[in-house]
């Protein structure tokens, strides 16, 4: 009989989903790449396989994940020419889409990140490239703004300013419904959004 062909990306892909599931339910800290096989039904060693540590598992989720989140934003995005729609889109998919699909994910990933700078970690703060990601929203933002600027829908302002501007007033709402799930409505904070910071950037 022939040996059994493994589709490798496939595997691995298993693997990173059931990393998934056990950092949300253990805490990163007290995850084992036991406990990762296990979830994947798969033996230790074959884990090792495809991975050299907990830290490069979380390292494959996290890129998997900010993969789709960047694909999720440039389709709302590229969805329209208009300016004003492609503000108000990339607004509701970064606070809506983004809290329905990965809250999961966001809970492990500010545990990751909370223990690898009290370890010193250099490496996990190196996957965890927050300034690259940061960048890449932000330059998102600034081609919008810059587009209706030069359309003559918003006014003249400092693009980069009210990009991270309003990066910041995104984060802080993520964060109060991570630290206080429920708090409010996401969708009608989206919606309120769009009408004030939009209309304040209106001619």
């Amino acid at each position: 009989m022939a040996p059994k062909t493994v589709n490798r990306d496939a595997k691995k892909m298993e693997i990173l989903q059931a990393a998934i599931r056990v950092f949300s339910e253990k805490g990163v800290a007290k995850t084992k790449m036991i406990d990762i096989a296990s979830a994947a039904k798969i033996g230790k060693g074959t884990i090792y396989e495809y991975f050299r540590s907990k830290e490069e598992v979380f390292a494959g989720t996290f890129s998997l994940f900010f993969q789709g989140m960047e694909e999720m934003l440039n389709e709302a995005v590229q969805s329209t020419n208009d300016p004003e729609k492609q503000l108000k889109n990339m607004i509701t998919a970064s606070l809506v889409d983004f809290m329905e699909h990965g809250g999961e994910f966001i809970d492990i990933m500010m545990d990751f990140w909370a223990e690898s700078v009290r370890n010193k970690d250099e490496d996990i703060l190196v996957v965890m490239n927050f300034n690259q990601l940061y960048n890449e929203y932000r330059g998102m933002i600034i081609s919008i703004l810059e587009s209706g600027i030069a359309q003559g829908i918003f006014r003249p302002i400092d693009s980069h300013a009210m990009a991270s501007f309003l990066i910041g007033a995104l984060d802080g709402l993520m964060l109060q419904q991570i630290m206080e799930p429920g708090i409010f409505d996401m969708q009608k904070v989206a919606d309120v959004i769009c009408d004030g910071f939009i209309n304040g950037l209106k001619k």
